[in-house]
């Protein structure tokens, strides 16, 4: 049987180690000193398997791309025949456990970096128009009466809610993620009338 790449296990070791420092220290703060000696390598080695800061940043953009696209396929295989958009609003408005929560912290640093780092903000591009793609989709497929159009500007307004409501998890701000599930149920409702 044939070992794993050592380039494969290094840089899951290092992305490992830098979410850990991102959650500890915060993005800014966390120098490839940090990385390096979170993941007990050199900071040699860690340039050599994936590079400079910037470049880890892009990996680990990359990483949870990957990660996104399967919990969204999983989401969306979860959702029962009817009622599907009801569903799936209660399922993304969700307050969750330490686990998520450290997922959004990890998800808004690398979404902070996006406005600097061109390959980020096509990866968080590729995401939106996915849900924006798979929302509109399973809208118009629950409500007939739903041109396309409007089907996607309800999508649009559910992420911009969606992408609050995981802002203030971090906060403990469940109450305030309850009220925007409310008016995303609200606001489907009214507008498939």
């Amino acid at each position: 049987m044939a070992r794993p790449s050592m380039a494969v296990q290094r840089k899951k070791q290092i992305l490992d180690a830098f979410e850990h420092c991102i959650l500890t220290l915060g993005l800014q703060a966390t120098s490839l000193e940090n990385i390096a000696e979170q993941a007990n390598m050199k900071r040699t080695i860690l340039r050599h398997y994936i590079g400079n800061k910037d470049d880890i940043i892009c990996a680990l953009s990359e990483r949870w791309k990957l990660i996104y696209e399967q919990q969204w396929q999983s989401l969306i295989s979860w959702l029962p025949n009817t009622n599907r958009t009801s569903a799936l609003i209660d399922m993304l408005f969700t307050v969750g456990s330490e686990e998520h929560v450290n997922n959004t912290i990890i998800g808004e640093a690398i979404f902070g970096e996006a406005k600097r780092l061109a390959v980020l903000k096509e990866h968080q591009e590729q995401i939106m128009n996915t849900f924006i793609e798979q929302v509109s989709t399973i809208i118009s497929e629950e409500y007939a009466i739903i041109d396309d159009e409007k089907a996607s500007l309800i999508a649009y307004s559910l992420y911009a809610s969606y992408l609050l409501s995981l802002s203030l998890l971090p906060l403990k701000m469940g109450d305030a993620i309850h009220k925007l599930k409310q008016s995303a149920h609200l606001l489907l409702v009214n507008l498939t009338k």
